[in-house]
């Protein structure tokens, strides 16, 4: 059986985990990741307790969380952004992921729901695919850098794992 729920507070350590191994694997060299201050900042920052938007959701299979998502619905209803959306890696490969994104068509159609964005990093080709075969095209790109404002300089790369 699968299902989608909402993270209860009682199971905040759990999801701190499946939070950790997330960032670790998307972001390793971040210095939110390696950093126990900003780590605790982003992600108080990053998911939500109260209200609807960004407030984590689990992906349940059987008995055991498998990944986790967060998104939010604009205040016209009419806009979704999906924020974050995690399948732990010994559980993909099993439909979890198809089946965590037809909940969310589910619920952003029952809501009225026209628009859905979402990012994927340039350095993870599966998820574009993924995403592409759940029916999602690029619809722009966003460029970035990252400075050190002391020196006036860029840092060689656009992600955070860059450098």
């Amino acid at each position: 059986m699968f299902a989608i729920q909402k993270v209860e507070l009682k199971d905040l350590a759990q999801f701190r985990e499946m939070v950790k191994a997330y960032w670790q694997e998307l972001m390793p060299k971040s210095n939110v990741v390696n950093d126990p201050e900003r780590w605790e900042a982003y992600f108080q920052e990053e998911f939500t307790w109260a209200g609807g938007n960004n407030h984590p959701h689990w992906a349940i299979a059987g008995d055991e969380w498998v990944g986790f998502m967060t998104f939010e619905v604009a205040g016209d209803g009419k806009k979704a952004t999906i924020n974050n959306f995690y399948v732990a890696p010994e559980k993909r490969r099993h439909g979890h992921g198809r089946a965590m994104v037809r909940w969310l068509f589910t619920h952003f159609d029952a809501l009225g729901v026209e628009q859905i964005d979402l990012n994927v990093r340039r350095d993870n080709p599966a998820a574009l695919a993924f995403w592409q075969a759940q029916g999602f095209g690029i619809a722009g790109y966003r460029l970035r850098q990252y400075r050190d404002p002391k020196t006036g300089t860029a840092f060689a790369g656009a992600l955070s794992s860059d450098f």
